[in-house]
């Protein structure tokens, strides 16, 4: 189904994102993470890409995992170390939720990424969306990629110097870091400026009216998945409101 209508698709990220936010009782989010799961293996994503995120984000996971743990005091103690609770259960379960939270929106990122960016501009121009609108959040996503590429460039730059990232201290990596983020950032501006004057020698914005030889129909199926999500939802919300 790596063909369906990205409005489809995008009814499907706001389901999944706004039930991660909603759902706070770990039954729930394992299962809206399941769901998430099969509509991102359905929907085309990139797999191999989606592992390179997670492998990336994998200690940012573990340290939040690792806060929630030490820090929630309340509920039944697990582990103790001389009769201290270090280990609760209602801090591993709201360590867990908040894991399969980022995991899902990982996901739903993951699904969008590996749609055609002028199949989603179509959809959200059939969606009555103003075209500046929807032109302006792509090209900010296409830029997160351009800044995280400009960062790793710099890093490479400063290993060609003779700078040993793995030998230095925390403390000097974060210095470093900052050091770097004042040229990245200028030369995401750079690029910014390059880009507008490249919109304004095409005429960008010169007619009231844009046309688009591609163009996004919903079909059958589209409109079958369609209901189908919509009634998972309403079931879902219902239930997790009225069956605690």
């Amino acid at each position: 189904m790596s063909r369906v209508d990205p409005r489809v698709k995008l009814f499907w990220v706001v389901l999944c994102t706004s039930g991660a936010l909603i759902f706070v009782r770990l039954p729930w989010m394992a299962g809206l993470l399941l769901f998430c799961l099969l509509g991102t293996f359905s929907f085309g994503a990139d797999r191999k890409a989606l592992r390179g995120r997670l492998a990336r984000f994998l200690p940012l996971f573990l340290l939040i995992l690792l806060v929630h743990i030490v820090f929630v005091r309340a509920g039944t103690p697990l582990l103790f170390i001389r009769e201290y609770p270090i280990v609760t259960f209602d801090g591993l379960m709201r360590g867990a939720t908040t894991l399969m939270r980022f995991f899902i929106i990982l996901c739903s990122a993951a699904v969008m990424a590996g749609e055609n960016t002028r199949r989603v501009l179509a959809a959200f121009s059939k969606m009555k969306v103003p075209y500046l609108f929807s032109f302006m959040l792509m090209i900010a996503l296409r830029f997160l990629p351009t800044f995280s590429t400009s960062f790793s460039d710099a890093l490479i730059a400063l290993q060609l110097r003779g700078v040993e990232l793995k030998r230095l201290s925390l403390v000097k990596k974060l210095r470093l870091y900052r050091d770097l983020l004042l040229p990245v950032v200028a030369d995401a501006v750079v690029k910014s400026r390059v880009l507008a004057v490249v919109m304004e020698a095409r005429g960008f914005g010169a007619m009231p009216r844009r046309t688009s030889y591609l163009e996004v129909r919903m079909t059958l199926r589209d409109w079958v998945l369609t209901g189908v999500l919509f009634v998972l939802g309403i079931v879902a919300l219902g239930g997790y409101y009225f069956f605690p």
